[in-house]
Parts: structure tokens; C-alpha cells; sequence
């Protein structure tokens, strides 16, 4: 009897052993395991690999044909016009409601407004601040010599359109800012040459 507990105990203590070292081995295994698992989305599983590749040219291509189609094309027609040749064309925007008086300027003009003011307010005391507001606005200016075909092999669209001397009317309300910027997309409707009435 005392030599079958002393078997069991050993044989207690060898089983324990192995179950650590077992226990050891699954945890290395399933740790390697699980940078190797692929990622559950909802749109299904996606390795780690593929949630970062580049999209295919026919993915670029579907997601320009959403985003374009729902552009006003006359519009962006006015945009790039005011972009290529730096005009100021008074129109006014109709967006969620709100009237929105103005002069639309190409983005070079915006730009130059907003790094001349945070020169102005922060180059003496916060040089940091004015230079990296200097590098936020200069990278909005899109190049002059931007080619009219992106890399999708398809017209570029513009996003944006930018406005000075801006009068924001809402239920009787008015609201006057030197510029302003707003997503092309959200434009309801726009007439060209429209003024607000003083």
C-alpha cells in the first residue's frame, strides 16, 4: 500500500508536471496562434495581411463612382474653374436648411487668409503653433499642375468649396464670416451671382 501511494504520489506529481509543462506549451503555442488567427469583421474574415493592402484599382474605381455620383457635376464644374484660374465667382449655397451667401475662391485663397492670421496670433509667442498651422494649410492647396485624371483612371472630384466675405442665413437669422469651407457633397442647390440682401 505504501508503495502504490508513494506511486501515486509520484505518478500525481509526474502527471502535474506534464500538465504544466503541457499548459506552458499550449499558452506559447496558442499565443503564436493567435497573431497567425484572422480577424472577425462583419463584413467577414479578414486576415491581419489583408486589412492592410492597398485597394485594388477596380475597388478605387467603385468607391470614385459612389463618391461622384453623388457630386453635383455643374458644380464641380464652377469649383474647378475657380481652382484652375484663380476666379471669385459670387454664388450662394442652399445646405441642410441654412442659405449660404458668399464668394467662392479657390482653396489657395482660403489658405493664404487662415496662414496669414495664425502667423499674425502666434509667430511671436507660439512658433510651434504657427508653423504647423502654416504645414496644415499649405497641404490643402491642391498643385497647379494636378492632372484632371487621378490615379483611378478617372476624373478627380473635388471636396470642397471655399467662400470669402460669407453670410450664413438661418430662420431670420444671419451670421457673417470672413471665409468659409464646406463639403461640396452636402450642397443642396446653388445659384451663381446671387447676393444676401442688406
Amino acid at each position: 500500500m505504501a508503495d502504490r501511494a508513494e506511486e501515486t504520489g509520484t505518478n500525481h506529481v509526474d502527471e502535474r508536471s506534464r500538465e504544466d509543462a503541457a499548459e506552458t506549451q499550449g499558452g506559447e503555442e496558442q499565443e503564436g496562434q493567435a497573431e497567425e488567427r484572422p480577424i472577425n469583421m462583419s463584413a467577414g474574415t479578414v486576415t491581419p495581411e489583408a486589412a492592410f493592402r492597398p485597394l485594388t484599382r477596380m475597388e478605387r474605381r467603385n468607391l470614385w463612382i459612389t463618391e461622384y455620383g453623388e457630386q453635383d457635376f455643374a458644380l464641380q464644374m464652377w469649383t474647378r474653374l475657380v481652382e484652375q484660374q484663380d476666379l471669385e465667382i459670387e454664388m450662394m449655397l442652399q445646405m441642410h436648411g441654412l442659405l449660404i451667401f458668399g464668394v467662392m475662391v479657390s482653396t489657395l485663397r482660403y489658405a493664404q487668409f487662415y496662414i496669414d492670421l495664425n502667423e499674425e496670433l502666434h509667430r511671436e509667442h507660439e512658433p510651434d503653433t504657427a508653423d504647423a498651422l502654416r504645414d496644415y494649410y499649405i497641404a490643402l492647396v491642391p498643385p497647379r499642375d494636378a492632372p484632371e485624371i487621378g490615379p483611378e483612371g478617372l476624373p478627380t472630384v473635388s471636396r470642397y468649396i471655399h467662400m470669402r466675405d460669407v453670410t450664413i442665413m438661418s430662420a431670420g437669422h444671419k451670421i457673417k464670416v470672413p471665409y468659409w469651407r464646406g463639403k461640396i457633397r452636402e450642397v443642396d442647390a446653388f445659384v451663381v451671382g446671387a447676393t444676401a440682401a442688406e
